[in-house]
């Protein structure tokens, strides 16, 4: 148990429920759709202090990516603008819990998927598990010092290190004309003031 869980959990609000528990009943009516309950929960949290109402916003911010994930991508960037918009009023202005309102009501209508919360949870039990990435042998390319001792320079990376799932539909040739300049490009016969980029590019 961490020490700002325990913090809160130590905490009341105004009306002297436990602020770890009002949180939660934030999220947990925030997911169920019940925006009224939302609001309600999220305006205890704002007249009760304004370190709680950071905290809420805070909460906020979570819920737009740990509950809403790709049922609404728009939904971070909404609470993140709302979150900022805020900032610009006193703690005691009366527009102040209309960007909460906003917030919670986009975040309630949204559709919900929890699958990024769900994946960062299996990394992060596998890891205390004892599993551990292995080295891709394309990430051994032209950047690394593996690469280069194999040899593996720009046409390496080209055909393999620039390959991308799923690749969009482009109304260009660019990578078939870059192609055929690899055909015969050569680093070592480069113009004598040609500009020498960072080799910690990826």
């Amino acid at each position: 148990m961490s020490s700002a869980y325990n913090v809160w959990a130590e905490t009341k609000t105004r009306n002297n429920l436990q602020v770890d528990e009002v949180v939660s009943s934030l999220q947990k009516s925030i997911r169920r759709a019940m925006v009224e309950e939302a609001c309600g929960y999220a305006y205890e949290l704002f007249i009760s202090s304004p370190q709680l109402l950071d905290r809420m916003w805070r909460r906020l911010l979570t819920i737009s990516v740990e509950d809403i994930g790709f049922g609404n991508l728009d939904a971070a960037i909404h609470v993140q603008n709302l979150n900022e918009m805020r900032k610009n009023f006193p703690y005691n202005d009366g527009d102040q819990p209309m960007y909460f309102i906003h917030a919670i009501r986009i975040l309630c209508e949204s559709k919900k998927d929890r699958s990024s919360d769900f994946l960062k949870n299996i990394i992060i039990k596998g890891f205390a598990m004892g599993q551990k990435p292995e080295i891709m042998d394309v990430a051994l390319d032209k950047h690394t010092k593996r690469g280069k001792e194999m040899g593996r320079g720009s046409k390496h990376f080209f055909e393999e290190g620039t390959k991308v799932i799923p690749q969009l539909e482009v109304d260009n040739d660019y990578r078939e004309r870059y192609g055929k300049i690899l055909e015969t490009y050569d680093p070592k016969n480069a113009v004598p003031n040609a500009f020498v980029y960072s080799a910690d590019q990826f």
